[in-house]
């Protein structure tokens, strides 16, 4: 299994954590973790079989969003690894691979 974290590295009001949740289709899953509140770091967790259409899906829809830079965390659950992405603007900047 995957579990999947997305987080804005800086603080959004609460519309706009609506807004990214809505836009990285993160509502689409029913096994997540997503609380809202003003002035926070916007921050969903998933777990699913497989990571990779949630993390094309995100990288894209970062576009909607130029001005915000987010870190999504795939980590494989049976293995302990784990895979650091940072997006902007539907660019990857940084990508880290991390066992244990």
């Amino acid at each position: 299994m995957r579990a999947i974290s997305v987080k804005s590295v800086e603080v959004l009001e609460e519309e706009l954590q609506l807004h990214v949740h809505h836009t990285f289709g993160m509502e689409q899953y029913t096994d997540y973790v997503f609380k809202t509140g003003g002035g926070k770091i916007y921050s969903a967790t998933i777990v699913m079989g497989s990571s990779e259409p949630v993390i094309n899906k995100v990288k894209e829809a970062t576009t909607s969003f130029p001005d915000h830079e987010f870190v999504l965390v795939d980590l494989d659950t049976d293995s302990n690894a784990s895979t650091t992405y940072r997006f902007r603007n539907g660019e990857v900047l940084e990508k880290k691979f991390s066992i244990g």
